[in-house]
C-alpha cells in the first residue's frame, strides 16, 4: 500500500516485509523471556508506553495505551507515567525497570548510565534485567518503523462500526500463508498469521491496513480467527498482542487457551 499524499512516505514495514517479520518475531522472543523470568505484561507495557512516549511515536502510544490497560495498568498510571519518578503508584521492580528502560532508550551520559543500571541491578535479576532492556531496545525499534513510515493514528469509532465491519467483511483462512485474512469490500484489509506447533495454534502477528482503519475489523478477525481454532479443537497459544488483548476481553474462550485454562 501507498502512504498517503502530500506526505509520501514509505512504509517499512510494507516495503521491506521479511525485515518486520524478524522484528516481530524477536519481539515474540522478548514477550517468552519476560514470562520466563518472571516479569508480568503490566510491566512489559509499561515499558513499551515510556520507550514509545520519549520516542514520539503516536501509532505506538495509540496501540500500547489499550494493550496496557489490557495486561492490567490503570488509566491513572498510564496518565501519570511520563512522571512515574514522583509517584508511589508503581512497584520497585517497575521502576527498577522503567528507570533502564529509559537509560537504554536514550543513552545517556556515562554517570546517569551507570546510576540507572546499578540502581537496576539492586532489584532486578540478570535475567529481568536483560529482558528490559531487550524489550526498550525492541518497542525503539517498532517507533522507528512507525514514525518513519508516519503511520496513521485515526479517531475512534462508535462501537456500532463493529456490526457494520461485520456485516460487511468476510474472514478465511489462507494455510499456504498460515495465516487468516480479512477482506473488506473484496480488498484484503488485514490479516493474523499463525503457527502450527503440535495440537497448538501460536499467533503471532495482527495487521489490519490503515486504509480501513477505524471499522472495528481487527475484532471481527480476531474473533473469528480464534472460533476457528476453537472449531478445530486447537489449544490457543497468543503470542501476539492484539490477540492477546482480544481473549483477555473475552473470558469465554480461557478454556482453549494456553495459560488460562490450559496449563503447560
Amino acid at each position: 500500500m501507498k502512504p498517503d499524499a502530500p506526505h509520501d512516505r514509505v512504509w517499512i514495514d510494507k516495503q521491506t516485509p521479511a525485515a518486520f517479520r524478524a522484528l516481530i518475531r524477536v519481539a515474540n522472543e522478548v514477550h517468552a523471556a519476560a514470562a520466563a523470568a518472571g516479569l508480568d505484561r503490566k510491566l512489559i507495557e509499561l515499558v513499551n508506553l515510556r520507550v514509545s512516549q520519549i520516542s514520539g511515536c503516536a501509532f505506538c502510544l495509540d496501540t500500547h495505551h489499550r494493550a496496557a490497560l489490557a495486561a492490567g495498568n490503570t488509566e491513572q498510571q498510564i496518565a501519570v507515567l511520563p512522571a512515574w519518578r514522583r509517584t508511589e503508584l508503581y512497584s520497585p521492580l517497575e521502576q527498577a525497570a522503567l528507570g533502564l528502560a529509559e537509560a537504554t532508550a536514550t543513552l545517556p551520559d556515562e554517570h546517569t548510565l551507570e546510576r540507572e543500571y546499578a540502581l537496576a541491578r539492586k532489584v532486578l535479576t540478570d535475567d529481568q534485567l536483560s529482558v528490559v532492556v531487550w524489550a526498550a531496545t525492541t518497542i525503539g525499534a517498532f517507533n522507528r518503523v512507525s514514525v518513519l513510515s508516519r503511520h496513521p493514528v485515526r479517531a475512534s469509532k462508535e462501537k456500532s462500526t463493529m456490526t457494520t465491519a461485520a456485516s460487511e467483511s468476510k474472514v478465511v483462512r489462507n494455510d499456504e500463508k498460515h495465516r487468516y485474512e480479512v477482506f473488506y469490500g473484496g480488498d484484503l484489509a488485514g490479516f493474523a498469521e499463525y503457527e502450527e506447533r503440535d495440537d497448538e495454534t501460536v499467533f503471532t502477528h495482527t495487521e489490519i491496513d490503515g486504509a480501513f482503519s477505524g471499522k472495528g475489523l481487527g475484532s471481527v478477525l480476531a474473533k473469528q480467527a480464534i472460533e476457528d481454532a476453537v472449531e478445530r479443537k486447537r489449544a490457543i497459544r497468543p503470542l501476539c498482542p492484539f490477540i492477546r488483548t482480544y481473549l483477555d476481553k473475552h473470558p469465554q474462550y480461557d478454556a482453549h487457551v494456553i495459560g488460562k485454562g490450559i496449563t503447560r
